[in-house]
């Protein structure tokens, strides 16, 4: 679950860089001004760091879930068996 979580926001990061790339050959292209690529830019850059919070607060719940658990049953082990 962890690595394809890591592998999820790795991939995010990747379309967001490709997302930026499109909008300045797009400024190039003078398909927008350079203000309004640059307001798009900011609003896909703040959902990216939105939802990469949001999956490390996540990521740390489910870790210290684990963690609960583990130290459970590390302190009964014979509880589980």
């Amino acid at each position: 679950m962890k690595a394809d979580l890591d592998a999820d926001l790795d991939l995010l990061n990747r379309n967001v860089g490709e997302m930026i790339r499109l909008l300045q050959r797009a400024t190039d292209a003078g398909i927008w001004t350079p203000q309004e690529a640059a307001r798009h830019a900011a609003r896909i850059e703040s959902l990216r760091a939105k939802l990469t919070a949001d999956f490390r607060e996540l990521m740390a719940l489910r870790e210290r879930a684990d963690e609960s658990q583990l130290s459970t049953q590390n302190a009964h082990p014979l509880a589980k068996k």
